[in-house]
């Protein structure tokens, strides 16, 4: 481990590789419903299941030399349901069943509620992809993000990624209408905020890995 800091006790990142030395690409992931299996609040270590094709895919950007950072929001803190700790255990088991070849680069993580104030890291709020980019020197512009839920494209597309992906795990087949909404409406009245690319998956067995051999021409 690099680098731990926790923020108010309630916004927390762990970094697990140094800064590069120029900027760099990253895959940002969230992690329930896209890295491991939504649980809904999610608190035992022994209930973690990684989602279909997540080991594969971090291990193939780890190989071709992308960075991936997990940024999830964890509300159960903010609600009383578990503690930093529980969030801590998950993540180390989470690791334990990526493995060695999968491993990633940091995990940034917020414990706020629904009612987080302004410049929070809690998404659909960017800061937690701002200050990943900050802290390791990363290319936000020929990023990626795969999110299951439209808070986490919009996160996505506030820090100008590349190219957003929405897969239908976890609550990915509820938010697809709502997310290929805000994106159509978000294109047709020229806002900016929506000028990342939009890819849709099933899961992410289905992710164009040419993507990270190619290094991400960006869609705009």
């Amino acid at each position: 481990m690099i680098a731990n800091e926790m923020r108010e006790d309630i916004q927390k990142y762990r970094l697990f590789v140094s800064p590069f030395c120029q900027r760099t690409p990253a895959l940002f992931l969230d992690r329930d419903g896209v890295v491991i299996e939504d649980c809904h609040h999610l608190s035992d270590p022994d209930h973690v299941r990684l989602c279909p094709g997540s080991r594969q895919l971090i291990a193939s950007a780890d190989s071709h030399g992308w960075p991936v950072v997990l940024i999830t929001n964890q509300s159960g803190i903010a609600r009383g349901f578990f503690e930093w700790n529980h969030v801590e255990r998950v993540n180390q088991r989470m690791q334990e069943l990526l493995g060695l070849d999968a491993p990633l680069a940091a995990i940034y993580a917020n414990g706020h509620g629904p009612d987080a104030p302004a410049g929070s890291w809690r998404k659909p709020s960017p800061q937690m992809l701002l200050e990943a980019a900050t802290a390791l020197n990363l290319d936000l512009g020929r990023s990626m993000l795969i999110g299951d839920r439209l808070s986490d494209l919009q996160a996505g597309a506030a820090a100008d990624l590349a190219i957003l992906f929405h897969v239908l795990s976890g609550h990915g087949r509820n938010a697809r209408a709502s997310v290929v909404q805000w994106y159509e409406q978000g294109r047709q009245a020229g806002d900016t905020s929506t000028a990342s690319g939009l890819q849709l998956l099933d899961s992410l067995e289905e992710f164009p890995l040419l993507l990270l051999k190619q290094g991400t021409p960006a869609p705009r």
